[in-house]
């Protein structure tokens, strides 16, 4: 259910299949415990690799996938002795030598909702090709994708469920984030999220949050940016992606990090531009995106800023609930301690709702907003070359 709409609303806007997904994400979140079960013998020899100081993990994929591996890599090198990063499977796949050191050994964690772009297959061939003693691990949803059967990629198939019918990625792109940070966790011996609290969350933004005010207000925007620190900045360009591909590019978007947009993105603001800002759950961290949301609300140029955040976060910094050109989406009072990838991927479902409202409003079909083909739910046209060093 999403807000007081039932299914027979979004199939007559042609939204069946994202609104489903959307609304059933902590479904998929609630069964990563047990599907860390299942990849015991995979999580232990990963763990060996994330102690290791001299290896390196390296997080890759393409768009969505490019930035679960962008969420991930920040959250867990506090956790690891090897050099975790993320770098998008389209860099590697045109320049693999300068995505990872020749020679380097460790991890290639591959994010793919299909396995089946062209970059998926083809970034496992290249890094091979420059560090063959970096050994790939697929994240996908799809069983029967290039990549899960790849004999050469330690295989961690995600529930059937996520395996995305809509255009958009929204199950695919929560659950590989948390499993994989979980994977992580678990693998350094480290306590797992309480996945039901976050699935409970999850199940209350979709009921209470589509036809609130606020939504409203973000509906109204004639562009929108999005700012988010370290792990949160991964989840601000997925949020511009969202918008992009649910409203068929009719709403522009932008996403930075919030000390970055000072330096000239800022010029992007006027009084049509919504400003949300993803807020960390780092109380350091949370300084400087307090600081960006008090900047902006004293400018007064944009149409309204919007800080997604923790309830404590709100109680740290009560002049945002009192000012008249903030408004605060606060997450209840259990998510008070939670992890930065918890709070990434529900921040990110409020997008996603907040994309689906613009794309029925533009009578657009979020299930596929480009019928004409420009952009595909799997890649289409890259030209894969042979690579030689």
């Amino acid at each position: 259910m999403i807000g007081q709409h039932d299914k027979n609303y979004f199939a007559e806007k042609g939204a069946t299949a994202t609104a489903r997904e959307i609304a059933a994400q902590g479904e998929s979140w609630q069964e990563i415990p047990a599907l860390l079960e299942r990849d015991a013998q995979a999580v232990r020899e990963i763990g060996e690799v994330l102690n290791d100081s001299t290896a390196s993990v390296l997080f890759s994929g393409a768009g969505t996938s490019a930035y679960v591996g962008e969420i991930v890599a920040p959250t867990v090198t506090p956790l690891v002795k090897a050099r975790a990063y993320a770098s998008a499977s389209t860099d590697i796949v045109s320049d693999p030598a300068a995505c990872v050191s020749k020679g380097a050994h460790g991890l290639l964690f591959a994010f793919a909702r299909s396995g089946n772009s062209p970059e998926s297959v083809d970034s496992v061939e290249k890094i091979a090709a420059v560090a063959p003693d970096v050994r790939p691990v697929g994240v996908t949803c799809n069983e029967n994708g290039k990549l899960a059967k790849d004999d050469r990629v330690i295989s961690l198939l995600m529930p059937p469920a996520t395996h995305d019918e809509s255009f958009v990625m929204t199950s695919s792109f929560s659950t590989m984030t948390l499993y994989t940070a979980s994977l992580c966790r678990k693998a350094t011996g480290q306590a797992l999220p309480d996945f039901e609290v976050a699935a409970k969350e999850s199940a209350r933004i979709c009921e209470d949050g589509y036809n609130t005010d606020v939504y409203d207000r973000m509906a109204n925007a004639k562009r929108l940016v999005f700012l988010g620190s370290n792990a949160m900045f991964g989840a601000a360009r997925e949020s511009a992606l969202k918008i992009l591909e649910m409203t068929a590019g009719v709403i522009p978007t932008m996403a930075e990090t919030s000390l970055g947009f000072r330096h000239g993105p800022k010029s992007l603001v006027n009084n049509e531009t919504v400003i949300v800002v993803l807020v960390s759950n780092n109380s350091y961290t949370q300084q400087f995106d307090a600081d960006i949301i008090r900047e902006l609300a004293k400018d007064g140029q944009a149409a309204r800023v919007v800080a997604i955040a923790s309830a404590a976060f709100f109680e740290r910094y009560p002049e945002f609930g009192e000012h008249d050109m903030v408004d605060c989406l606060a997450y209840g009072v259990a998510l008070d301690s939670a992890p930065d990838d918890v709070l990434a991927v529900l921040g990110v479902q409020h997008v996603q709702l907040l994309g689906l409202r613009l794309s029925i409003g533009l009578d657009i079909s979020p299930d596929n907003p480009c019928p004409s083909g420009e952009v595909n739910r799997v890649v289409q046209g890259v030209t894969l070359y042979p690579y030689g060093q």
